[in-house]
């Protein structure tokens, strides 16, 4: 039987982490920092523990350490137009380093006082780079629509992809290939509103069973992206860009 790090999110602390954001005052951040660094923060990185030794079996380059891998209270204003200091959601990234390999397909996991949601994504702000995913998807599709049908299936992980391209961007694409073929990126989620099932270690077992389904999908983004890599169509200092 495995043993788990997870202790549970309780609906305690997604409540002080949203009067938090109410208050967007560092004085009060700081007079439950304790509080909140052991209700959310600490849970979070649990999680990226007890999904270690699964990730490394599907992306054995995956960065686990959970203090990189979770997502800070504290907002980072400088690129964005609302300057609130705090969030009131939290999330995890498993993923490759983000500096050696940037845009890199990702699993994630949210949380917010309204619910929850986990997927897998590859984005990237250069569309040739997306381009690989995309003659890859035409050159095996097969495989790529096996690939999707399990984590729909069995992940219930839907393709959440909103944002297209007006124009096909290959050439005599097959109809069922073009809601792939001309996505602005690659996304596969399930959302729920369910906290309850944040408090137990249910909530692992759920993300893994969904990651594992989408292992195979997984694998076909992680070799598209290593196509562009070694092509130089992504380097190391993009991340810093």
């Amino acid at each position: 039987m495995k043993n788990y790090n997870y202790t549970g999110i309780m609906p305690e602390s997604i409540e002080l982490l949203s009067l938090n954001r109410f208050n967007d005052s560092k004085s009060f951040y700081e007079e439950h920092k304790q509080q909140l660094k052991d209700g959310v923060t600490v849970p979070m990185r649990q999680i990226v523990l007890d999904l270690s030794d699964f990730m490394y079996e599907i992306e054995p380059l995956a960065d686990m350490n959970p203090v990189y891998a979770v997502s800070r209270i504290r907002r980072d204003t400088r690129r964005t137009k609302s300057k609130m200091l705090y969030r009131e959601n939290l999330w995890l990234m498993l993923r490759r380093n983000k500096f050696a390999y940037p845009f890199a397909p990702s699993f994630w996991f949210e949380f917010w006082p309204g619910g929850y949601m986990y997927g897998l994504g590859m984005w990237a702000n250069r569309q040739a780079v997306l381009d690989y995913v995309r003659q890859k998807i035409a050159a095996e599709p097969a495989r790529w629509l096996a690939a999707v049908e399990k984590a729909e299936k069995q992940g219930k992980m839907r393709y959440c992809t909103g944002e297209f391209f007006k124009k096909d961007r290959l050439a005599d694409c097959p109809e069922e290939l073009k809601k792939y073929i001309n996505a602005k990126h690659f996304e596969f989620a399930n959302s729920k509103k369910d906290l309850k099932k944040l408090e137990s270690v249910a909530i692992v077992k759920e993300i893994e069973k969904a990651f594992g389904a989408s292992a195979d999908l997984y694998k076909f983004l992680a070799e598209a992206y290593d196509n562009a890599f070694s092509e130089g169509e992504i380097r190391p200092d993009d991340y810093k860009r």
